[in-house]
């Protein structure tokens, strides 16, 4: 099966569509208008199988200016691109275009292929391939062979595929070992399948019931069957043209733009920080300005948005810069992404660059532990990344969230961040990673805001834990928000108790009022036993507020004291315990008892006869036989 992708790009009425069926016998061009029109409309796509015995995938993609956002959805994933520019034109606006978008998405590997060479005479095609060495020559390109051929009488076309060939040795392979990760080009339905999608395998492999999810909508499926050019298989891998048909997804859910991916393994976002290269406007000099609105494009997908420049307010032609990208619709990117930005009107490429942070913080003045973070992404340097992570987020994160974020394998980090001088906090087992400083920082915050309660409302013993951390940061999860209540508690500026916090130098007076509510309450609950008064009037014989006693009779059933029936009805435990026994001895005697022979053995009022018996049933003590009561068996 094609492990690798050659996409074509070029000027319109260059020839790629004839040469690439010149090459591979298959005609690119599937749609009925495409034909009438004779130019490449849509995505087209066929198999070349090369002199040395290996197979290529290859994506034909339109070049009509108006069809550009369609390319650069084709170019996605391609690894060598075949650069068509026709003898008799020469270099046209979009083999400019094209050749630029190219050089953005970071495409390596190419050979130009001068279509149309027996229209051109010697002369001719030595100084268009003159021009042409000199445009490819500025871009990641450089150095591709240039092959004059002629799809009508088949010259040049061994050289032609001599030379894809040889660009096939060593290519490097697909990120295999990655999460799956499909963006799709095209959805359709086949009768008795189903929807059925189309892309190009970026990373990972995927197999017949796999689980997927449809990002950015979030909606799951499953894989049905899984077929390479045609050729059904039992698993596919990156680098190769990949359709899917998905079970539990109707056409409607999916759409080209969307991504598959193995559920949970991309996080989606609405904006990136990225290195930004602007190339300009074609016929102007004027810089980049920080915030304009353009068009993005990432995999096959393309939204609006916004360059946010962080070290500066312009850029000038051919200059680069961190920027942030807000967008107007989300995306599901990962660190090393190529994406293309084109103006927003008139529309034309003007530049592109890397993703290094799909999920910053909005900002576009960069501290400088943030510059560190983007410039050690931008080098490669994982193991400085990883560190520089927890500096710019300044939460704890686990090795995986580091390498989930990053859009690296978990392997990558881990041994740094075991070995790095950093604080670690133990969650449900797992270990998480925290500088000292952002540790330090949210100890802070918390004693902070503790205070700031405690001064709001002096007659407060605590705050939540929940609300605490609204206080402090919404962005850590209960359970590891409660991890750094520990520390605070062991560094002495929080004490924590049943969920609430409150700090130890505050709430000294509340909490010995509330310890005298709490037994004031006491004492008469134990005193009313099975015959309870209603909770204002527990409140005003204790002299304090029905608030305060409600407290108070929460904490006493928390305790086991109280057994609460309901907002206003609370027995003394010792009393129902004993009414208890009293109510098993007679049960044991008499078989079954009515509601009104079991008031008599409990000594009180209807009123509070069937709550007490309700409660027996709860627990599993009696149970009901018509309207009598009965011991429970067991």
């Amino acid at each position: 099966m094609p492990s690798l992708v050659l996409g074509t790009a070029g000027h319109i009425d260059h020839g790629k569509s004839t040469l690439v069926k010149a090459l591979t016998g298959t005609d690119p061009d599937r749609l009925a208008e495409e034909k009438a029109r004779g130019i490449t409309i849509e995505l087209g796509f066929a198999r070349l199988d090369l002199p040395s015995g290996k197979a290529m995938g290859v994506v034909d993609m339109p070049g009509h200016e108006k069809f550009v956002r369609h390319m650069v959805a084709g170019a996605t994933g391609i690894d060598v691109v075949l650069f068509v520019v026709a003898a008799d034109d020469g270099i046209m606006p979009q083999t400019r275009e094209h050749l630029a978008i190219v050089d953005l998405l970071g495409v390596d590997r190419g050979v130009v292929a001068l279509t149309k060479a027996d229209l051109a005479d010697e002369e001719w095609l030595e100084l268009v391939s003159e021009e042409v060495r000199a445009l490819v020559d500025t871009t990641s390109i450089a150095g591709a062979p240039i092959v004059p051929v002629s799809a009508v009488t088949g010259a040049g076309v061994p050289d032609l595929l001599s030379e894809v060939d040889r660009l096939t040795v060593d290519a490097p392979a697909g990120h295999a070992g990655m999460s799956m990760r499909l963006p799709v080009d095209r959805v359709f339905t086949i009768t008795g399948a189903g929807t059925v999608v189309t892309g190009t395998l970026w990373s990972g492999t995927v197999a017949k019931d796999d689980p997927v999810e449809v990002l950015p909508s979030g909606a799951e499926g499953r894989v049905r069957g899984v077929q390479v050019h045609s050729e059904g298989v039992a698993k596919a891998t990156a680098g190769q043209r990949v359709a899917l048909n998905i079970a539990g997804l109707e056409k409607s859910e999916l759409s080209r733009g969307d991504t598959i991916a193995a559920p949970g393994t991309l996080t989606v976002t609405d904006r990136f920080d990225a290195r930004f290269t602007y190339l300009g406007v074609p016929g102007e000099d004027e810089p980049f300005e920080s915030g304009v609105r353009v068009h993005v494009h990432h995999g096959t997908r393309e939204v609006i948005g916004r360059v946010l420049l962080m070290e500066g307010t312009h850029l000038a032609r051919s200059g680069s810069m961190f920027a942030q990208i807000r967008l107007d619709e989300p995306l599901a990117p990962r660190y090393g992404d190529r994406f293309i930005v084109r103006s927003y009107s008139p529309v034309y490429t003007i530049g592109g660059g890397v993703i290094l942070d799909a999920l910053p913080p909005r900002r576009t003045n960069l501290k400088e532990h943030e510059r560190a973070l983007l410039a050690a992404l931008l080098a490669g340097d994982l193991s400085s990344a990883a560190t520089g992570l927890l500096a710019s987020r300044a939460l704890p994160m686990s090795s995986a969230e580091v390498a989930g974020t990053l859009g690296v394998q978990r392997a990558t980090v881990a041994d740094e961040l075991n070995r790095a001088d950093l604080e670690r906090l133990k969650v449900g087992g797992e270990t998480l990673f925290v500088t000292a400083a952002a540790l330090n920082a949210l100890v802070s915050a918390i004693e902070r805001e503790l205070l700031a309660f405690h001064d709001a409302d002096p007659k407060a013993t605590g705050i939540s834990t929940a609300a605490l951390r609204d206080r402090v940061d919404r962005r850590l999860a209960p359970k590891v928000f409660d991890a750094v209540i520990e520390v605070a508690v062991e560094r002495g500026v929080a004490v924590s108790e049943k969920g609430h916090v409150r700090h130890p130098d505050a709430a000294v007076s509340a909490l010995a009022a509330e310890e005298e509510a709490r037994a004031a309450i006491a004492r008469l609950v134990e005193r009313d036993g099975l015959a309870p008064k209603a909770v204002h009037q527990w409140a005003a014989e204790a002299g304090i507020d029905e608030k305060a006693a409600q407290k108070a009779l929460v904490g006493l059933a928390a305790e086991g004291a109280v057994i609460r029936r309901s907002a206003d009805l609370h027995f003394d435990a010792a009393a129902v315990d004993a009414a208890r026994e009293r109510v098993e001895a007679f049960l044991r005697e008499r078989g079954s008892a009515s509601p009104a022979e079991l008031r008599d053995v409990l000594g009180v009022s209807r009123k509070y006869t069937l709550p007490l018996l309700e409660y027996f049933d709860s627990i599993g003590f009696t149970k009901r036989e018509g309207d009598a009561r009965v011991l429970r068996k067991g």
